[in-house]
């Protein structure tokens, strides 16, 4: 089987940056997607642009930060910024689909005039059901590859993998976890990609997540000798999603 560890939020603080980096090179993370509304979005940029084996995707949000566009306001509160993440999930109904796809649009745009190639999308906390349509409209549109969080959805003409997996997350940092999502899809899946966060901690992501401790932990894991045993263990490779479509 043919794994990925994809690190979600590159460009959200200094620290994650880093952290990333620290993963990819000393480590199993060969994929990353980024937050074009992220703090950090200059230095992401420029780090990607000094490490181009690092495979870079758009980490498309609706729940973080402030939009890219002035004119969303069916996805925004009184504030500006983004609706929370509760609020977007419990008003799904209520988001104008043209603004999404105007949003995304926007902050694929932004990734891409900042001089870096775009090979895959997801998204921030897991949105991909409220928006799947969008995504892959997008997708087709800009010829790239999606995480596959909806399973059962028709990615036909989409470059993705077989499975998606969120257990490597919090208390699910654990090699016995990889081993166990691996050996349960392995007579069905080719394809594999982990959902990863591993960061160093700083004020800024302090100040913007409560999921910060387990972002040390993850990094610890996925540039340990633990992870490549445990991978060897149960006969899987590492890959980033740009080999994956080819």
């Amino acid at each position: 089987m043919e794994v990925i560890f994809n690190a979600d939020d590159f460009g959200l603080s200094k620290g994650v940056v880093y952290g990333i980096l620290e993963a990819y090179k000393h480590g199993v993370v060969k994929s990353t997607t980024m937050l074009a509304n992220s703090p950090a979005f200059d230095l992401g940029a420029e780090v990607a642009k000094e490490n181009p084996g690092l495979d870079i995707g758009a980490h498309l949000t609706l729940t973080f930060g402030s939009p890219i566009l002035k004119d969303v306001p069916s996805l925004t509160a009184e504030s500006g910024k983004f609706l929370a993440q509760d609020v977007l999930r419990g008003s799904a109904d209520a988001i104008d689909f043209g603004e999404v796809e105007r949003e995304f649009t926007a902050q694929i745009e932004k990734i891409l005039a900042a001089g870096i190639t775009i090979s895959h999308f997801d998204t921030h906390h897991l949105i991909e059901p409220i928006v799947l349509p969008v995504l892959q409209k997008l997708a087709k549109k800009y010829q790239v590859g999606l995480r596959r969080s909806v399973h059962d959805a028709d990615y036909t003409g989409i470059p993705t993998t077989d499975r998606f997996s969120d257990q490597f997350y919090a208390d699910g940092i654990t090699a016995d976890v990889v081993k166990q999502v691996v050996k349960a899809h392995e007579k069905d899946t080719e394809t594999l990609e982990f959902m990863c966060h591993p960061a160093f901690i700083d004020e800024t992501l302090l100040s913007l997540t409560s999921y910060t401790d387990y972002r040390i932990k993850e990094l610890t894991f996925l540039t340990s000798d633990e992870v490549q045993e445990a991978l060897k263990s149960v006969g899987a490779e590492v890959v980033s999603f740009k080999e994956v479509m080819k």
